[in-house]
């Protein structure tokens, strides 16, 4: 895609992105009476989602403004960097698929300042109670996220506008591909690193690791209903509650950005319902990643090693969203989850997904470029030894 439709694009669902968290807010406390507060039903939600918990309210203080400021520009580096990617003007599925991943990064990255800017709390560690706390506190679950989601859709109808406008002379002229127009087609085409299948799956299955690994290590309880009942009472008790567990010292100490589903072992306290239920989502989420980390080998020749790893990143973003989704509508059913306050079960599931692919959506990249950059060396001396070969021969 060329830089100005990219720039176009990209820039105006930053402006409108801005204008709804910085202008909102007052206009709404206008309509309102121009108080300080406003009433309940004020919250603006679609499809309920809410656009009110990350506007700007508060200016008084760093942590009440730069979340939001990092949000736009992140997220508006990033898009513009996801257009001028795309192989032409047309929409398509990976395309849309990776702005959303792109919009998701900036709201991991917006939540995890949030709390680090938060002059009220200082956290003692990444753990979950922090995490509960604080958004009880603020009763903004999964704010960013909801954000994120509901601005996405911003870029889509101009997009989809001039890609259906294509044939009218004006249009043609600012959407139409040249030579370094495209994004990508001025850089030169290496040699291709991952050839075969096989080198192929090599890679995935290396991306996929750091992910088995933290299920194996395992997140905190996900507190759910189906747990053993007591024999005195027919009533079911909070697994904490009953016999408590303690997972390690490091996985306590970061178990506020491990996704709770994500959990390989069974519990004391659970059912098998309840840790078959957790055992699917974690095999979702694997097999989420996988096919993302399939598609991102297929179309990796020529790109940059940051390009490949932010595309992992973003997979690992997208697969947990997915794994969250499938949580919501499994768990519901089979072992509904235990929320503290009044956050909505997405809401918390939403939430806990972005915040994993966030904090180690890295690890999965690396481990990805590190097997292509792997391979890749070891296919350049079996390419050097057989030209060398070859030349001798004909001396």
């Amino acid at each position: 895609m060329n830089r100005w439709l990219s720039t176009v694009l990209a820039g105006g669902c930053a402006l409108a992105q801005a204008t709804l968290l910085f202008v909102l807010h007052p206009l709404v406390l206008f309509e309102a009476g121009g108080g300080a507060s406003r009433p309940a039903d004020a919250d603006v939600r679609v499809l309920g989602l809410s656009f009110d918990g990350f506007m700007v309210k508060d200016t008084g203080h760093l942590g009440g403004w730069v979340p939001q400021l990092v949000f736009v520009v992140l997220s508006a580096v990033l898009m513009y960097t996801v257009l001028r990617a795309a192989p032409d003007a047309r929409p398509r599925i990976r395309t849309v698929l990776e702005l959303f991943g792109a919009m998701l990064f900036a709201a991991g990255i917006a939540e995890l300042l949030s709390l680090a800017m938060d002059p009220a709390r200082r956290p003692s560690g990444l753990t979950y109670t922090d995490w509960f706390v604080y958004l009880q506190l603020k009763q903004e679950w999964a704010a960013p996220v909801q954000f994120a989601l509901l601005t996405g859709w911003v870029v889509l109808p101009p997009w989809a506008a001039m890609w259906l406008l294509r044939r009218l002379p004006t249009v043609r002229e600012l959407v139409g591909e040249t030579a370094d127009g495209c994004g990508g087609s001025t850089e030169p085409e290496p040699v291709p690193v991952l050839a075969a299948a096989r080198e192929h799956r090599d890679a995935i299955f290396a991306g996929l690791i750091p992910v088995v690994l933290l299920a194996v290590a395992g997140g905190p309880v996900l507190r759910h209903t189906n747990v053993r009942q007591l024999k005195q009472a027919s009533i079911t008790f909070d697994p904490d509650l009953w016999l408590p567990y303690h997972p390690p010292a490091l996985v306590d100490e970061w178990s506020g950005v491990l996704y709770p589903a994500l959990r390989m072992r069974p519990l004391k306290t659970e059912n098998i319902g309840g840790w078959l239920g957790t055992l699917v989502i974690c095999v979702v989420l694997l097999a989420v990643l996988a096919a993302a980390l399939r598609a991102v080998a297929a179309r990796m020749a020529g790109k940059r090693p940051l390009r490949l790893l932010m595309e992992c990143w973003c997979a690992t973003l997208l697969a947990a969203m997915v794994a969250a989704v499938v949580e919501i509508c499994l768990l519901n059913g089979v072992a509904p989850r235990i929320t503290p306050g009044l956050a909505h079960p997405f809401d918390a599931a939403s939430a806990d997904a972005v915040r994993f692919g966030t904090v180690w959506g890295w690890a999965t990249g690396v481990a990805f470029l590190g097997a292509v950059l792997v391979r890749g060396r070891r296919q350049h001396p079996t390419e050097s030894s057989v030209g060398e070969g070859q030349l001798s021969h004909v001396e």
